[in-house]
């Protein structure tokens, strides 16, 4: 049997992907300092258990009836918690804080959310959907994609948008 099958190939994809370091930028220092990775566990865990019982609380008063509290509290603690570890983990082997460790997280904590769902499909959306979700929010720095000058209209576009009565009016005064 061959040792070049598919999966021989990515996994030797993904080990190398994990043993390459990101080149130095403006968004990583050189000298990397090691995160914990149960601070960040715990922190995180604690932050969404916190959402889990807001959502909790608006699931059960607009029902109409106690659905209970303790489902959806538990899994957002373990989903934060899952991300926090996963994220920091990452970031500690590879000695960078980039986007991957991001993506990294997410992924765990999606591929979490969808086995909690009970369907591998969707713990694979999921994980997919999330990975790339916090990975461009951790490229992007939070920021939606920066608003440029307008630039001014040309005669030919000014022709097209030809003003109305009450803009001539309103220029007018």
């Amino acid at each position: 049997m061959s040792e070049d099958g598919p999966a021989t190939q990515l996994k030797q994809i993904i080990v190398n992907a994990f043993k390459r370091k990101p080149e130095p930028s403006a968004s990583t220092s050189s000298s990397y300092q090691q995160k914990s990775s149960l601070q960040n566990a715990f922190r995180l865990g604690f932050q969404s258990a916190v959402a889990g019982a807001v959502a909790a609380s608006l699931r059960n008063a607009l029902r109409g009836r106690n659905a209970g509290f303790i489902g959806p509290i538990g899994l957002f603690a373990a989903v934060g918690a899952t991300f926090g570890a996963t994220e920091s983990i990452v970031a500690n082997m590879r000695r960078a804080d980039d986007e991957v460790n991001a993506a990294s997280g997410a992924c765990a904590a999606g591929f979490l959310l969808g086995i909690s769902a009970g369907s591998l499909p969707v713990a694979i959306g999921t994980c997919t959907a999330m990975s790339g979700a916090a990975y461009m929010w951790k490229y992007t720095d939070g920021k939606l994609p920066p608003r440029t000058a307008r630039t001014p209209q040309t005669e030919k576009e000014k022709s097209f948008f030809k003003p109305t009565a009450v803009v001539e009016a309103i220029k007018r005064e």
